[in-house]
């Protein structure tokens, strides 16, 4: 009677002796990772872990294509800093306005028409005189 054939693997640094579907799947495995590390290495596939240094990390070096880029975040804050310096430029009754319309109620504004309510201005004239002011604003933030 010919003697069964035994299989181990080293686990840990020890030699454990396991079936031979066992033994198959797991070197099959360990070749198919070698493999893969190979032909990573011929195309010149670099992980961002292999560009860890002391001072940074690899994985920052990552872009965030979520991310506002900084030059539009710049862009907005000094639109937003002119239009803040033309409001002021506005006269008092304008800026009421404008204030009521679109500043008030947590930043959300008011409707023309719970601003005319509240003024006793009729809602017509409220929208005229918003639009005039819009104008004016465009004009001055053009110059």
């Amino acid at each position: 009677m010919a003697e069964k054939r035994k299989y181990y693997i080293r686990l840990q640094g020890r030699s454990v002796e396991v079936a031979r579907d066992v033994y198959t799947a797991y070197y099959r495995m360990a070749r198919r990772g070698r493999y893969l590390e190979e032909r990573d290495l011929t195309h010149g596939k670099v992980l961002y872990s292999q560009l860890d240094s002391s001072e940074t990390i690899g994985e920052d070096m990552i872009p965030d294509c979520d991310a506002i880029p900084v030059d539009e975040v710049v862009e907005t804050i000094l639109a937003v800093e002119k239009l803040q310096k033309c409001v002021a430029m506005l006269r008092e009754a304008e800026r009421e306005l404008i204030d009521a319309l679109f500043f008030s109620n947590g930043g959300d504004g008011m409707t023309e028409r719970e601003y005319s309510m509240q003024s006793g201005i009729p809602q017509q004239t409220v929208n005229d005189r918003r639009q005039k002011i819009l104008l004016k604003l465009r004009k001055m933030m053009e110059q």
